[in-house]
């Protein structure tokens, strides 16, 4: 009878997403260009390409940062999975949902992938000394009163 007993509970742990897939989940990021900064709010960092992994349980915010490119902050939602919320079917399917919820393995991040074209920051325009001072030497060389006199 306690051999049957382990037998079921273990079949039915089988089914918690603690047990299939943990409690993390990596987040697979690219850029054009390569070589950008992903940070997550947790403080996880890397270069892409690469992944990053982040805690199932709670929402997340990538940041992504290349030098003389518009840095893009992204947010990563934590959901329910479908197949934890089926483990209720299940002969002890309770007592795994439950486990699942309290330690994050019922969950999935969305979305799974980041695949983002960072756009280039736009250079302001600037006047520099030279054209500055051919500016202001044309207009003090005509009195502004000039016209009015002719």
């Amino acid at each position: 009878m306690k051999a049957l007993l382990l037998v079921l509970a273990l079949l039915a742990l089988a089914g918690c997403g603690v047990v299939s897939h943990g409690t993390s989940q990596t987040i697979g990021c690219a850029t054009i260009p390569a070589g950008a900064l992903v940070r997550s709010a947790d403080g996880a960092t890397c270069s892409t390409p690469c992944t990053v992994s982040l805690k199932r349980r709670k929402d997340d915010v990538l940041t992504i940062e290349k030098e003389r490119y518009e840095t893009v902050t992204l947010p990563v939602r934590s959901a329910l999975s479908k197949a934890s919320a089926g483990n209720i079917l299940l002969p002890g399917g309770l007592v795994c949902w439950g486990v699942d919820v309290i330690s994050g393995g019922g969950y999935h991040l969305v979305p799974e992938r980041v695949d983002i074209t960072l756009k280039p920051l736009v250079e302001k325009t600037s006047l520099t000394a030279e054209s500055s001072n051919k500016l202001s030497a044309t207009n003090r060389s005509k009195p502004i009163f000039e016209e009015g006199l002719n």
